[in-house]
């Protein structure tokens, strides 16, 4: 069987170890470890993602395909996105999980939620379908 979607492999979907340290080599040179509790780096991450919401605030859906290229939003939508990887890595961290093996069990989740003969083409909630 070919098929990419029930492919078993040992690569990592993710591997943010790296980051993870280099984040928290970042975090510990400036004593802000005693400031990353999960609660504030939930909080971050949050106002995080509200900044990358700003960016598409207004725009139409025309637009927004475009944003990460259009000399106006492109840097923003980079910044923004590199913040909220920042901040949802750090809190993986801090956290204990890892997020390689949340992200596997969540797309296995999502799979059995949404089949393809009843998901194709539809943005209907599993509950709906």
């Amino acid at each position: 069987m070919n098929d990419p979607e029930h492919e078993s492999t040992d690569r990592p979907l993710i591997n943010v170890s790296a980051l993870a340290a280099a984040l928290e080599a970042f975090a510990v040179e400036r004593d802000w470890e005693q400031f990353h509790s999960p609660k504030n780096l939930v909080m971050a991450l949050t106002g995080e993602v509200g900044e990358l919401a700003e960016v598409f605030q207004w725009m139409t859906e025309e637009a927004s395909k475009g944003a990460s290229t259009d000399p106006r939003t492109a840097q923003s939508v980079k910044d923004e996105l590199a913040d909220v990887l920042l901040y949802l890595v750090r809190l993986s961290s801090v956290l204990g999980v890892d997020l390689d093996a949340a992200v596997r069990d969540k797309l296995e989740t999502n799979r059995l939620k949404y089949p393809v003969e009843k998901a194709r083409g539809s943005s209907k909630k599993y509950t709906e379908m």
